[in-house]
């Protein structure tokens, strides 16, 4: 089993708990239809598997407070809309990251820059919804690329999928990856990895990743957090059924790393990476 150090980050509040009102924000959209005046900026986000409403609560939310702050509120946060994006785990295995997110993602930034010619844009995403943002940056119009500002990821497991998406030439890219030393995301850590015990079959993967997202009550910090944290582990069995041969391909090609989603992967909002990304942003414009 996993050393229980790498489960249990020790986590600081680096950031205010947000207001969780704006889940399920449509900034963007509402600007897209008409009658809303367009921002000096704009920031598309999509959620990991499983995450809640469009900004999800461990990542989108953070991010949005901290982007308002940042670009003084002259911003439209919004996350990938629920009705085009299932964040399931069946699209995170079977494609590599949804393609129906990086195509709703797409269609958003150039619907956004049709309305808004003089606005910055910039996409990102948490675990697969990094993987989204990594194809959605590919498949704006060229146009809206001429707008498009920097890509901003967290959690990001885009090196561990079978094709990894290039990031477009010139394009500022930060990946913010918590690589504690003692409990590091196994998704997207560049630390050694010595004396983790990747899994090797299906009893082997509840033993090590399963049983522990019981964990991950100890990483929430918010009543919307804890509320996640509790159903997690009934999402995640119920969905791992329905793909456990693509687990048994990757463990026969070695490629098992993907599927080590543990409680320190959650913390990028509560870890203050969520604030770092947000300055980035408003650095580059």
């Amino acid at each position: 089993m996993l050393p229980l150090a790498l489960l249990l980050p020790a986590l600081t509040l680096a950031t205010p708990a947000p207001s969780f009102a704006s889940d399920t924000s449509t900034d963007m959209d509402a600007v897209i239809r008409g009658g809303t005046p367009c921002a000096s900026h704009a920031v598309l986000f999509a959620r990991g598997t499983f995450d809640s409403g469009n900004l999800g609560v461990w990542v989108g939310p953070f991010l949005k407070d901290s982007v308002l702050s940042a670009l003084a509120g002259d911003v439209h946060v919004q996350g990938v809309n629920a009705g085009d994006y299932a964040a399931n785990l069946a699209d995170y295995v079977k494609e590599g990251g949804s393609e129906s997110c990086a195509d709703a993602c797409a269609r958003t930034v150039d619907a956004y820059v049709e309305k808004c010619p003089g606005a910055n844009v910039f996409v990102s995403g948490w675990s697969q919804g990094a993987l989204c943002a990594h194809k959605c940056v590919n498949r704006i119009s060229p146009n809206a690329a001429t707008q498009l500002k920097g890509l901003a990821t967290f959690g990001d497991e885009n090196a561990l999928m079978d094709e990894p998406e290039l990031v477009p030439s010139g394009l500022p890219f930060k990946a913010y990856c918590n690589e504690d030393n003692t409990s590091p995301d196994l998704l997207c850590t560049q630390s050694a990895l010595s004396g983790v015990d990747l899994p090797s079959s299906i009893a082997a993967w509840k033993a090590e990743v399963y049983d522990n997202l019981a964990l991950l009550k100890d990483v929430a910090t918010n009543p919307a957090q804890l509320k996640a944290a509790a159903a997690l582990p009934v999402s995640i069995l119920s969905g791992f059924f329905g793909v456990s041969r693509y687990f048994l391909l990757d463990v026969a090609t070695g490629n098992v790393r993907r599927w080590l989603v543990l409680p320190p992967h959650f913390v990028y909002g509560n870890n203050g990476m969520a604030d770092q990304a947000a300055k980035w942003m408003a650095s580059l414009v």
